[in-house]
């Protein structure tokens, strides 16, 4: 499983990376810059993109939109302390799977590792015994 982190100040994800540390097969990549994740990113597969509110070059939302443009399949949750209503309602269309507190922990991780396994029984191939 691939995560990329999207931050500039990774310190406040530790309790979230230190739980993804325990699942098999996840390669954390951390990326400072909303211009460099475009950059090493596009038509990449990945697990998940990570994105902080904010960055140094641009708002997390602004990064999902054009990453949505160069990478359509790849699976987003962001950072922020948006209201429920708000979050859906600036993410509609743009496929992000949740929103994550500005400190996320354990049980954020537990909760994100839940959604993607629920993604992948989706994508799964389903074998029909024929007797």
């Amino acid at each position: 499983m691939t995560i990329v982190f999207l931050a500039k100040d990774f310190s406040r994800f530790s309790a979230l990376v230190d739980r993804l540390r325990r699942e098999q097969d996840v390669e954390l990549l951390p990326v400072s810059t909303g211009a460099a994740a475009l950059a090493q990113l596009k038509g990449k597969r990945l697990d998940v993109v990570i994105v902080d509110e904010q960055l140094d070059d641009m708002s997390g939302i602004d990064f999902v939109k054009a990453f949505v443009a160069i990478n359509p399949l790849a699976n987003t949750a962001i950072v922020g302390s948006r209201s429920e209503e708000d979050f859906h309602e600036i993410t509609e269309g743009l496929g992000v799977l949740m929103q994550l507190p500005p400190h996320p922990g354990a049980a954020d991780a537990e909760a994100l590792l839940a959604v993607l396994a629920k993604i992948s029984g989706l994508m799964a191939p389903t074998i029909t015994k024929v007797s």
